[in-house]
């Protein structure tokens, strides 16, 4: 039970990686309060924990319903990533701020955060195989619950990691955000176009036009 157990949690664990998600999310929250970043780290584990939990009950089924490939959602995950990368790199600290003459600070809690930085592709697929293998060799209800509480603990995890970005944001002072913030823009936008690179090479494999 331990084995499958860590059978997934071990791969969506590396897969989801918070430490790499922590300098967006200090990015992000860097102009937030104490109380508003806690709220930020919240909402972005929960929505992430409900998005997989959901390809944990369902699989491949709604992308199969819906007619969507892995590949796709790569591509669109890359897309949003590269609209946030270029706002980042453009806004430098003042990035995550509401537009003038609005009061409300805008949520990133969804996207990028939850999608696609903590519950994108990568952890999508590691659930749906994960899943798969569970259920050859145990019940589906055991399955599950181990899926959900592989989720949840990495989630748990994310979470801790997440509000340890005050001391990021502490040592770096605000000219050093500033700066952190438009290279953060860079290696997202990086980031992004590697999205697209693999969904596009999946594509390529699928249609047997590469090997």
């Amino acid at each position: 039970m331990i084995e499958a157990f860590l059978s997934v949690f071990i791969p969506l664990f590396i897969i989801v990686n918070p430490s790499s998600t922590l300098a967006l999310f200090s990015v992000i929250s860097s102009n937030y309060t104490k109380k508003e970043r806690i709220k930020l780290a919240k909402n972005a584990v929960k929505y992430a924990t409900i998005l997989l939990i959901i390809f944990a009950l369902t699989g491949s089924g709604i992308l199969e319903y819906l007619g969507i490939k892995i590949y796709s959602l790569r591509i669109a995950g890359g897309i949003l990533l590269l609209f946030v990368g270029l706002d980042m790199t453009r806004r430098g600290q003042q990035f995550g701020e509401s537009p003038p003459g609005e009061k409300q600070k805008a949520d990133f809690a969804l996207v990028p955060l939850a999608m696609p930085s903590l519950s994108g592709p990568g952890a999508i697929t590691v659930i749906i195989v994960s899943m798969k293998n569970l259920r050859v060799e145990m019940d589906w209800h055991i399955a599950i619950i181990l899926a959900i509480i592989a989720i949840i603990l990495t989630m748990i995890i994310t979470y801790v990691i997440f509000l340890s970005s005050t001391f990021v944001i502490r040592v770096l002072g605000e000219k050093g955000m500033d700066a952190f913030t438009r290279v953060m823009g860079l290696l997202t936008v990086a980031i992004a176009i590697q999205f697209m690179f693999l969904a596009i090479e999946g594509w390529l494999l699928e249609q047997g036009l590469l090997i």
